[in-house]
């Protein structure tokens, strides 16, 4: 019993670091990636006509300007930087300086499980080993 909420807890507990992970590995190439406003963003499907909500793969073309130039890249569809465009706000994409039409856009970890299941992971380590 021992051996598989020590198993268990392993999961869990490399699952809750995932996201960690994914946040300073970010973090460190925004350091060399450059920083750019994102102007325009437009819905992309790669399938049929056919509703966009119907999409199996959803996406979306961003326009940005980089150095006085303009370029676009297709990046998975992301809602909250839809409707921050929509209202208004600056959305930054990070792009490469010595391949402007290279480009990501930073999405934050999933909260929920970078939070807890570190916590639950810990949890039954301790009564594991107990």
């Amino acid at each position: 019993m021992k051996l598989e909420l020590l198993l268990v807890g392993g999961l869990i507990l490399l699952w809750g670091l995932e996201p960690w992970v994914y946040y300073f590995l970010c973090r460190q190439r925004k350091r060399s990636w450059r920083a750019c406003t994102i102007e325009k963003a437009t819905l992309v499907g790669l399938q049929d006509l056919m509703p966009f909500h119907s999409f199996k793969d959803k996406q979306m073309m961003l326009q940005y300007c980089f150095e006085q130039t303009k370029h676009s890249v297709i990046v998975d569809y992301d809602k909250s930087c839809l409707t921050a465009l929509e209202n208004n706000q600056e959305v930054f994409i990070f792009v490469d300086p010595s391949n402007p039409s290279s480009a990501f856009l930073y999405r934050m970890p999933n909260r929920i499980i970078a939070y807890l299941f570190p916590l639950i992971g810990t949890l039954l380590f301790t009564l594991a080993l107990t």
